[in-house]
């Protein structure tokens, strides 16, 4: 049986990570300690000095708190005060401690740790080894030894569940939502108090020096921030619900492995303090929507999903190690962008024992700290790896050196090529040599907006802030907002090599993002096909084709969409042979004649695509999203070319009669999110860089007239972070009083997406189509023109950087005013 000795809210002062606005200030933190011991023979005797003094321990506890110990995070600090509490007797066996930050959270009552430690794991051993008195008899020793290692064992047991765990508590976090199923709740925010308990597997190094410990964090900010914003958006119908999408969003979106979540409405009952759900959770909970094992049916060329770039990619990733490292990219000199394809390249195929999963968007970015030099491309990325640090960091320094980095360059100076390791699993470490984290990179927003793009959780061990919280708080107080800029290649580059000399590229690049665009990027249509819906047989001729393109050039067209084979609803497919002889002849042409517009290849054949990329052609334009054809993604990532992923359902011959998402309960929008995903994850996992990617929602291909209005008005959700249950089944359910067709009815929506698809440009193609005769009444393409020009405003409305439209003279006009109304506010 284990005694305790106690001391309960014991207050100090202390600096301790940040306050509820986030100031490095002195707060107050409020200490409960519960120390596991025997207080037989002081009961005895009636002696302090048997048993474990309260006051030297409180003493203890204070003197470490109010020192500069220099520690950021709650489980840091109440390891140090077990470490004191402790360290006041040997008789002190075990600490339950409490450690509660009142001012740590501006709309709750406290966060706090709870932990649980024994003699030997806060100070590695129990003490002195027990030895046998000179006049005592072995027996008498033997019953001795027996009470102790009795005593020791009670307290280890007095762990219960904490032996295995530490605990973070968010306590009363008070929020406004609305909740309820009655007609005045759905009109009325009212108040609800959350109680989060974050169930976290203790660190390994109990008991090691503290020397050889890195302090490890819980981020309860990041969960917190993520809950408060799920929260105060949303609008569930039951408690039960509010509390699993709470559990959702912590397990799955801050990696939270195990949380308890406690749900309390205070209004709910008229004679009761509250009604409450309080449910625990863990991520295996939450298994993949059921939507996630319907696969759409596929055309006769579709081969299977595509998973990796070829049998040897698999092969190094099976080898590669196990370790994660987070690498940046920056290039200001010679060809930028094929600099920064070839480091990806070699990254994947010349680091040993390493592959890269994930890759960022690509970024230009004003110097930083000598100024008077080239602006830069930067990028990041997660690289799986066998190697230590050090020998991560020979290898990078060994990449820069073959791409023709000059190490003689002063400091801060051009270069080719510049990789820095930012993070290493979550290693802290500080040699002459390596510093990680990155020593620079919370000044550095050209390399936490990359970083962010991977992985905006990662916990800066140091600075006890994640990298979202890091670049937020850059990009709040910066001086210079256009410093660094998201851009889009609309054409690689075409020099033969690197260069080492000034920036000297011929690739195109756009900034692309809702911040930066200020004007909408036009791709112009050019169908050298008898049979398109609009204009088949118009520019069957190589001159007339030629000709076209010239035009659409000239009326401002900034891309060339050529293309062999209607996808029209019924098209038959001309095959591989047919498309080429169509084609390649006129990208040729129009190349001869000095026409140097970026022009897309309408395709969903590799080999086709191959052609086109080998006369001129900048970016594979894939109606599939790659999915009719197993090798192009490799091709695509192969190529380094720009893809435009669209999505679809079927081939053209029978997509219209696949425009049924009743698996996603009849949400169109949030079907085309689900499988569009799904294409994106496949092109990744192929090796296409994110910034390669540019997303097409596919208007008019498996949907329905309807269904396409839908879409142009909702067109925002395609890239959003989280959407809601779609407005009408919603208003539906509550008028039934039925369920609705999620747990998540009315509020957020649990999509599982294979990847996010936040911050991808947009292309929207709905030039001419047959929606727009449907709304119009004109049954001739040609006359669809200002009928396009709406659904060219609602595209732009909805943030989508492109348009792929047939009359490019005129929907320049259409754009150029949309412009001014929509981006440049």
């Amino acid at each position: 049986m284990s005694d305790k000795i106690i001391f309960r809210d014991l207050q100090v002062r202390t600096v301790l990570g940040n306050d509820s606005w986030e100031r490095k200030k002195q707060q107050p933190l409020l200490i409960t300690a519960e120390i596991h011991t025997s207080i037989a023979s002081a009961g005895k005797t009636d002696k302090v000095t048997e048993s474990v003094h309260y006051g030297i321990a409180c003493k203890r506890a204070t003197s470490f708190a109010e020192s500069n110990h220099k520690l950021h995070s709650l489980e840091a600090f109440a390891e140090g005060i077990a470490k004191a509490c402790l360290g006041v007797t040997n008789r002190a066996l075990a600490v339950h401690i409490i450690a509660r930050k009142p001012r740590a959270l501006l709309h709750a009552e406290y966060a706090g740790v709870e932990i649980f430690r024994t003699r030997k794991e806060a100070l590695g051993s129990w003490g002195d080894d027990l030895a046998q008195e000179g006049d005592e008899a072995d027996d008498e020793f033997a019953r001795r030894k027996a009470l102790v290692d009795a005593e020791r064992a009670a307290a280890e047991a007095e762990a219960g569940r904490l032996a295995q765990e530490d605990r973070i508590i968010v306590k009363t976090l008070s929020l406004s939502t609305i909740i309820g199923v009655n007609l005045w709740e759905r009109h009325y925010k009212q108040l609800v108090h959350i109680d989060l308990v974050l169930h976290m597997a203790k660190s390994a190094g109990l008991g090691a020096p503290e020397s050889d410990k890195v302090p490890r964090y819980r981020n309860f900010r990041t969960v917190v921030d993520a809950v408060t914003d799920l929260v105060e958006k949303s609008s569930y119908r039951t408690v039960e619900a509010l509390a699993t999408a709470i559990a959702r969003t912590a397990t799955k979106q801050c990696k939270v492995p195990k949380i308890t979540v406690r749900v309390e409405k205070p209004s709910a009952l008229m004679f009761a303090a509250c009604s409450a759900v309080e449910i625990t959770r863990v991520l295996g909970d939450y298994a993949a929507m059921s939507s996630a094992a319907v696969s759409v049916a596929p055309t006769p060329r579709a081969a299977s999903p595509i998973a990796a770039a070829s049998s040897d990619d698999a092969d190094k990733a099976a080898k590669s190690g196990t370790h994660s490292a987070y690498i940046a990219l920056g290039t200001n000199l010679g060809n930028r962008l094929e600099n920064m394809h070839q480091a990806l390249h070699r990254l994947n195929t010349d680091l040993p024992n390493s592959h890269v999963v994930e890759s960022s968007f690509l970024y230009q970015t004003a110097p930083m700290y000598v100024t008077d030099q080239p602006a830069f491309l930067n990028a990041a990325c997660l690289v799986k790896t066998g190697l230590e640090p050090l020998a991560l960091l020979d290898e990078l320094k060994r990449i820069e050196a073959e791409m023709g980095r000059d190490f003689g360059m002063y400091r801060n100076g051009p270069r080719i090529m510049d990789l820095d390791i930012l993070f290493y699993d979550e290693i802290d470490m500080q040699t002459e040599r390596l510093t990680i984290p990155h020593a620079l990179l919370h000044e550095r927003r050209f390399q936490l907006g990359p970083l962010c793009d991977i992985d905006s959780d990662l916990m800066h061990h140091r600075l006890g802030k994640t990298t979202g919280a890091l670049f937020r708080h850059l990009t709040t107080h910066s001086d210079a907002p256009d410093d660094i800029v998201r851009v889009t290649p609309l054409r690689a580059s075409t020099d033969a090599g690197s260069g080492a000399g000034e920036c000297n590229e011929s690739a195109i690049l756009k900034a692309l993002s809702p911040s930066s665009q200020k004007e909408t990027v036009f791709m112009g249509i050019l169908n050298c096909t008898p049979d398109s819906f609009s204009d088949g047989g118009d520019f069957a001729t190589l001159d007339l084709a030629v000709e076209h393109a010239a035009a659409l050039t000239k009326s401002g067209a900034d891309i060339l969409d050529i293309g062999g084979q209607s996808t029209r609803p019924g098209a038959t497919q001309v095959g591989v042979d047919e498309e080429i002889r169509r084609v390649v002849p006129v990208i040729q042409r129009i190349r001869e004649l000095g026409i140097t517009t970026p022009i897309s290849i309408d395709t969903f054949y590799a080999e086709v695509a191959a052609a086109a990329l080998d006369v001129g052609a900048d970016i594979v334009n894939d109606v599939s999203g790659g999915s009719f054809d197993a090798k192009m993604l490799p091709l695509v990532a192969r190529r380094q070319c720009p893809y435009v992923m669209m999505h679809m359902r079927g081939d053209p011959s029978t997509m219209a009669k696949m425009n049924d998402y009743g698996e996603y309960g009849g949400d169109v929008v949030r079907g085309t999110r689900f499988e569009l995903a799904q294409r994106v994850r496949a092109a990744l996992d192929c090796g296409v860089p994110r910034w390669n990617i540019i997303l097409d929602p596919g208007i008019g291909f498996a949907k329905e007239g309807a269904q396409n209005f839908e879409f142009l008005r909702r067109l925002p959700e395609l890239t959003a972070r989280n959407i809601r249950a779609s407005a009408k089944n919603a208003t539906a359910s509550l008028a039934t009083g039925s369920a609705g067709h999620e747990e998540g009815e009315e509020g957020f929506i649990d999509e599982d997406l294979a990847t996010g698809l936040a911050n991808y440009p947009v292309l929207v193609g709905s030039s001419r189509k047959r929606f727009i005769g449907q709304a119009t009444g004109k049954t001739e393409a040609k006359d669809r023109v200002w009928g396009t020009a709406a659904t060219v405003t609602a595209a732009i409305q909805g943030g989508a950087s492109i348009v792929r439209i047939h009359d490019v003279a005129e929907m320049v006009d259409v754009a150029r005013v949309s412009d001014h109304i929509y981006r440049r506010k």
